[in-house]
């Protein structure tokens, strides 16, 4: 399968957005549902509470979602927000999931809820991330690695560097990845195998051609080729 880099990821999202002329709220609605079925399905191996780990960016507005979208179908779902909710820029697609979902009621936890967690979603931090984790965040990947739960990651494990497969000070290590559209180039590189688990690849709504096209425009750089 196909392997994309961060910046072809960014590129194939621009393009949805600008040349499809698909919001990006849409994008994120359709991963959080296809993360959600991923959820659903490995139900039987989890049944109990479920938290979702939320960060400041993208990867948390899809984790917002995706409680959502579990909420509705009668699960126990907790959301585990770190930054807080006033750091999210207003208007944004991941600041509309939040007022979302508190407006639905699901409860904001805390991490003691980890312990009794059945399942933790990892939506911290997605393919963007390319410096070094630091706290609170850093503290609250090892926490998730010590609970013994397992664990499903949004699109990447979180500390992950999404083109080395290196580890970015500390990473989730997951039992399950819900990637979008296609496999990052670090999956199956340095540390990545030990950390991306069982791969599920969701899709987002656009069509296979783009991401052969975002390949072929866009080097393994991500980069911008001029036409051949």
């Amino acid at each position: 399968m196909k392997a994309l880099t961060r910046a072809q990821a960014r590129a194939l999202d621009r393009m949805a957005m600008e040349e499809l002329g698909l919001p990006g709220l849409i994008l994120m609605e359709n991963a959080a549902r296809g993360v959600a079925e991923v959820v659903l399905s490995l139900r039987n191996l989890a049944p109990g509470p479920i938290v979702v780990a939320c960060g400041p960016g993208n990867n948390g507005g899809d984790g917002f979602a995706v409680a959502r979208h579990l909420t509705n179908e009668g699960l126990p779902v907790g959301v585990l927000l770190v930054p807080a909710p006033g750091d999210y820029p207003p208007g944004s697609d991941a600041a509309i999931n939040l007022e979302v979902a508190r407006a639905m009621g699901i409860p904001l936890v805390t991490e003691a809820a980890l312990t009794a967690a059945s399942l933790v979603v990892d939506a911290l931090f997605g393919t963007g991330l390319d410096r070094e984790v630091r706290d609170p965040y850093a503290g609250l990947i090892r926490r998730i690695n010590e609970t013994g739960a397992p664990v499903l990651a949004v699109d990447i494990p979180s500390g992950l560097d999404a083109d080395t497969g290196e580890v970015l000070g500390t990473a989730v290590v997951a039992q399950h990845t819900a990637t979008m559209v296609a496999p990052k180039t670090g999956f199956a590189r340095a540390q990545g195998p030990k950390h991306v688990g069982r791969l599920h690849v969701v899709g987002i709504g656009t069509p296979p051609e783009l991401v052969d096209h975002v390949l072929k425009s866009h080097g393994r750089t991500g980069e911008a080729q001029d036409a051949k």
